[in-house]
């Protein structure tokens, strides 16, 4: 039984050896290998380093802006320039395009030429819906929404007038849509 024992433990010890043996060649092959390829990384990056910071990331180019009475579907619905002021609030609804990373932008809410509001958004891709709301609190008269960029840059505006609801009620389609054009009167006597 001895004998066998030790039979066993020898030939485990020589098999052992032959795998030594056997793995060395593989090991030296791949360190002769991998500094070849660690050399032509760092060269690699270092070329593609100067080429980063020569690119300027492009800036933020607001595509869409209006104003509206709610946004549905993330589209704008009821935009126009003129509203009555029985609304609860009015929408200030963005598309927002090159952003290439996450950033941000502000709707900053002017009535008057009184800053009311400053709301922050995100803008996740390179083209983004967003928008923000504004209670009218029974205000009349002039305003308008600036859109700016995190670094102070001014995108766009779009303005808007609230006027008393009987006011802004006989305000003409045309003008509740932000079209300029006259709409034609009817004809009297009908």
């Amino acid at each position: 039984m001895l004998k066998k024992t030790l039979f066993v433990l020898l030939s485990a010890l020589i098999l052992s050896g032959v795998c030594f043996a056997q793995e060395d060649p593989a090991k030296k092959q791949m360190e002769e290998t991998t500094p070849a390829v660690a050399q032509e990384q760092p060269a690699v990056v270092a070329q593609e380093q100067p080429a980063a910071v020569t690119q300027e990331q492009p800036a933020l180019v607001l595509e869409e802006i209006q104003i509206c009475t709610a946004v549905e579907d993330r589209q704008p619905s009821g935009a126009g320039t003129v509203f009555p002021d029985d609304l609860d609030k009015i929408y200030c609804f963005t598309k927002i395009g090159g952003a290439e990373d996450t950033t941000n932008v502000y709707h900053v809410w002017y009535f008057g030429n009184d800053e009311i509001a400053r709301v922050k958004l995100p803008v996740k891709a390179i083209s983004w819906r967003t928008w923000s709301s504004k209670k009218l609190n029974m205000l009349l008269g002039n305003g308008h929404v600036e859109i700016v960029s995190e670094s102070g840059d001014i995108l766009g505006k779009a303005e808007f007038e609230i006027q008393a609801a009987e006011k802004a009620e006989e305000v003409g389609e045309t003008e509740k849509t932000g079209v300029s054009e006259e709409a034609p009167e009817a004809p009297k006597g009908q």
